[in-house]
């Protein structure tokens, strides 16, 4: 098998563009020449671009790609083990990133708050749901030997929880934004009463660190 660069891009399904990238970075470089001293590919490149596009498939880049065929860095086990844990640890950041989306979108659908309202402090609300998790992290790290407040605060995790949560911390920012604007005693009683509110729920972030 011995194909110029034309016939071995319409077999493997890619580009001349594509297949000279690769020659340049030394990625894919045919070793055998033609009678005409032009480079083609053999059976032998053939496999080296499988390797290539299922090592691709698993996420690496083309550095990374060259580094593994160059020094086999990992037999193919580890580099599956390796890959998996990659692609996990991914999936746990687009769950994370849809919860947050799901969350907000769960706010529009709330009768009683215009969209309009919620645009405007819509960026807020989606730092705020960002941050929840890290602020978690750190609470369980240092109550780890506490069973009772691990258990509050476990409540941050139950989507019924959330969701009841996600509303108050809306009604809260809007009650702060009208208690700046007004300034007077009734305005400034409606935080204090979301806040209570909020206690009374047992928001777990009220906890004090001792």
């Amino acid at each position: 098998m011995e194909m110029t660069i034309g016939k071995f891009a319409k077999l493997v399904g890619s580009t001349v563009r594509t297949l000279r990238y690769y020659d340049k970075i030394e990625l894919l470089t045919p070793k055998k020449l033609n009678k005409n001293g032009r480079k083609v590919y053999t059976h032998l490149d053939w496999e080296l671009f499988q390797q290539i596009m299922i090592l691709k498939h698993f996420g690496l880049s083309l550095n990374e790609i060259k580094e593994q065929m160059t020094n086999q860095k990992f037999n193919n086990r580890e580099l599956l083990q390796v890959q998996k844990q990659l692609i996990e640890k991914k999936q746990l950041e687009l769950n994370d990133k849809l919860e947050v989306i799901t969350r907000m979108e769960r706010l529009y659908n709330i009768e009683g708050i215009t969209e309009d309202e919620l645009d405007e402090f819509a960026f807020i609300m989606l730092d705020i749901f960002r941050r929840e998790k890290s602020q978690i992290q750190i609470f369980e790290e240092h109550f780890v030997n506490n069973k009772e407040i691990l258990k509050e605060i476990k409540l941050l995790h139950d989507p019924e929880y959330k969701e009841k949560m996600d509303r108050e911390i809306w009604k809260l920012i809007q009650a702060i934004r009208n208690a700046i604007h007004c300034n007077d005693y009734a305005s400034r009683k409606k935080v204090q009463k979301i806040l209570n509110k909020m206690d009374s729920l047992s928001y777990p972030l009220r906890v004090e660190f001792s």
